[in-house]
């Protein structure tokens, strides 16, 4: 039994203990009251009933009440007894229950004892252990300290020296870096002008070549008037063939800038499937062929025609497929529907009016169906071209309008016929914008798209 259990009396013996009092209670009142009167006639039967009375209630009458009252009493002290009994046999078992409780509470604080022993002698060791630490520590800081006096000194003094040396590196190295770039700008400039002596001297080699063996053809004859003045007309017409390529590599721009500006127009040729045998691309004016090398990367077949034999010279050099010649006669050469794009980058701008409209005539009869027709142009619409950078070059006759350019294009039979923009000047030249709207339009008005592309496609 838990030292902590509620103690068990039997409902019967309380009942019987409640009952007992309530038999001795109205024992008690009936001794105070003793035995009830009967109803007195005379006075005579009065008088005897009253000794009567007085008798039994000090002989038999009172003598029967106090046995009842003892037997009573009697009953109710063994049932007390009986309750203290069971009390006592209840108090005895909780008490031994706690007695074991309480065993067990001494063991449980034994146990608790030792351990607490066991830890304050491990905290006694601890404590030893984080003195000699912080000892240590101590140390350590002092030493640190030390240690970075004695550097703040090195790096102070190795600082400065770095420095020293740094500057002079630096030095040394910007004026190494500035005549490298010198040297490459020279080397640059003379593979261009190798390439190009090589190009002249092969144009040379073979009009002499042809001049000499013209010569043989009429020997002892003499050259008559007529074909002297045509070998003087070609050679005049190509003479500065070698000068124009050095203009173009000084305004054009280089290769690599070239070809990320047109490598625009590969997702369009992909798209439609263009490039491939049945349907390569014949890029007019192909110049020194960085449109036509850039294909080639991508794997779409094309190839090239331009009338500067040193161009030619270039590009065959570079393994492209060229062809010299005029484009307008070149393109009445050709079959009907046979290839499957047409590109001419900065090239009508060259030609008079009635030969462009040619050109755009014999490029819907070659083109397959299907067929794209691409001619990129400098953009008038932009006041600096067409006031100032598109008379840079001798060559050029007049700036093409947009919109005029893409009537013609549309009204002599192509279809899906759209204007690109193209090589905005950079953000840095623009005029800030002043929230009004002013800076805007002198913005689009000098600095917007330099070029424009009529892409057209035949039905």
């Amino acid at each position: 039994m838990s030292g902590n259990a509620p103690l068990n009396i039997d409902a019967g013996q309380v009942a019987s203990l409640r009952s007992i009092g309530e038999e001795m209670d109205a024992l008690a009142s009936r001794i105070e009251i003793g035995e009830p009167r009967a109803p007195s006639l005379t006075l005579r039967t009065k008088i005897g009933f009253s000794i009567k009375h007085r008798l039994n209630r000090f002989l038999w009458w009172q003598s029967y009440q106090i046995k009842t009252l003892a037997a009573l009493t009697a009953r109710r002290g063994g049932e007390e007894i009986k309750v203290i009994d069971a009390l006592l046999q209840q108090v005895q078992q909780a008490a031994h229950g706690l007695s074991e409780g309480l065993r067990q509470i001494h063991q449980t604080v034994d146990g608790l004892s030792q351990s607490i022993g066991r830890l304050g002698q491990q905290m006694r060791e601890t404590h030893h252990i984080v003195f000699e630490c912080r000892q240590q520590v101590r140390e350590s800081e002092s030493r640190l300290q030390q240690l970075g006096t004695e550097n703040a000194s090195f790096r102070t003094e190795f600082g400065a020296e770095v420095r020293r040396e740094n500057a002079t590196s630096l030095e040394k190295i910007g004026e190494l870096a500035q005549r490298v770039e010198q040297m490459a700008a020279r080397l640059s400039e003379l593979g261009l002008l190798t390439h190009q002596t090589k190009a002249t001297l092969s144009i040379q080699d073979r009009r002499l070549a042809g001049f000499i063996e013209e010569a043989r053809k009429r020997l002892p004859n003499p050259f008559t008037s007529e074909q002297l003045n045509d070998m003087v007309n070609h050679h005049t017409h190509s003479r500065y063939d070698s000068l124009y390529v050095a203009f173009e590599d000084a305004f054009r721009g280089t290769r690599e800038d070239i070809k990320g500006r047109q490598s625009i127009y590969l997702p369009m040729l992909k798209e439609h499937g263009i490039g491939c045998s049945a349907v390569p691309v014949l890029d007019l004016g192909c110049g020194r062929g960085e449109w036509l090398e850039l294909l080639g990367e991508h794997n779409l077949q094309a190839r090239g025609l331009d009338s500067n034999e040193t161009m030619i010279e270039l590009c065959k050099a570079a393994g492209l497929e060229v062809t010299l010649g005029n484009a307008l006669s070149y393109l009445g050469t050709l079959p009907d529907a046979c290839t499957g794009a047409i590109t001419s980058f900065h090239m009508v701008e060259h030609m008079p009016f009635d030969t462009v409209l040619a050109l755009i005539d014999e490029a819907l009869r070659v083109l397959k169906p299907g067929g794209i027709l691409i001619l990129e142009t400098p953009n008038p619409e932009n006041i600096l071209v067409g006031t100032y950078t598109f008379h840079f070059d001798p060559t050029h006759l007049k700036p093409l309008p947009s919109p005029m350019l893409r009537f013609f294009v549309e009204a002599r039979g192509f279809c899906h016929v759209e204007v690109r923009d193209l090589h905005p000047y950079p953000e840095t030249v623009r005029v800030p914008d002043d929230g009004k709207g002013v800076a805007s339009r002198l913005n689009d008005s000098l600095y917007g798209p330099q070029d424009y592309a009529v892409i057209a496609q035949k039905p």
